[in-house]
């Protein structure tokens, strides 16, 4: 029995001790002047989430925010012995109604804080493709191909070829099924460096969205320029847009001037996964 109580004994102090080392740790620390310089200076990186934007069924994607982690930041700069703002660590704040929560709305635009927008062809055949393909890598942009399920198939090896673009499924030609909706997503995102995450919707099409939000996958309804591409941007370009032109010859003309356009507006050109980031 006496030996019983020595070990709970012994098993108190011990728990004791460490309890009262940790506080002992933790006084020490908030007195140390380099807890004190990041602790007054927290609040200077600190930024605060945008919440997403939500009307009927669309959503504009808001920006996370991140909190300075006091703790986490005092230990890694305490082995530097001075404060370094390339040490800080932050938590990250998710912003209130995230994309993740609402897949069942269609993304109109990106968050217009982040000065982006994105460019969007539809890609079924290979006629203008080398064409387009030297402006978007003489211009150092990021585009967006949503590539037809038929020509996918026959040309997955040019596809991964190209440079500088983002590609995504568009399906039979803009209809999506079940039974091969995932087979072409896991498809490029074998053969491309991005994952597709991301179906296309020309009309707000109820049943491209219930599909592709079951899947856990976004649906993105871009500004449609059908004609006169330079002077519809120049109308419409705004700093979010998703802008969807055609592949034809009209469009790869005039797209050196567009991008002129747009940059000269202080937008970057970048693709969906980037403008659309939380």
């Amino acid at each position: 029995m006496k030996n019983i109580v020595k070990i709970i004994g012994l098993f108190v102090l011990i728990v004791f001790s460490f309890f009262y080392s940790d506080k002992v740790a933790s006084v020490i620390s908030s007195k140390d002047s380099l807890m004190v310089k990041i602790d007054n200076a927290a609040a200077n990186y600190d930024v605060k989430s945008i919440s997403g934007i939500i009307k009927d069924n669309t959503i504009i994607p808001g920006i996370r925010g991140r909190k300075v982690n006091i703790n986490n930041s005092y230990k890694k700069m305490r082995e530097y012995g001075e404060f370094n703002d390339d040490l800080i660590v932050y938590d990250y704040i998710n912003p209130s109604n995230s994309l993740e929560d609402n897949k069942d709305k269609f993304i109109i635009s990106g968050n217009d804080t982040k000065n982006m927008v994105s460019i969007i062809f539809i890609l079924d055949n290979v006629k203008y493709i080398d064409k387009l393909d030297s402006v978007v890598k003489n211009k150092g942009i990021v585009i967006n191909y949503f590539v037809s399920s038929n020509f996918l198939i026959s040309n997955s090896t040019y596809i991964t070829n190209l440079n500088n673009v983002e590609i995504y499924n568009y399906g039979d030609d803009g209809k999506y099924y079940p039974d091969n909706l995932l087979f072409y997503n896991n498809l490029i995102t074998r053969i491309t460096n991005n994952k597709a995450i991301y179906c296309l919707s020309l009309d707000y099409d109820s049943d491209v969205l219930s599909l592709c939000s079951k899947n856990n996958l976004y649906t993105v309804v871009p500004n449609i320029i059908k004609s006169d591409p330079y002077i519809g941007v120049k109308n419409s370009v705004k700093s979010g847009s998703i802008i969807l032109f055609e592949l034809n010859n009209n469009s790869i003309t005039e797209l050196s001037i567009i991008i002129d356009y747009i940059k000269g507006k202080g937008l970057d050109i970048v693709g969906l996964s980037n403008l659309l980031s939380e």
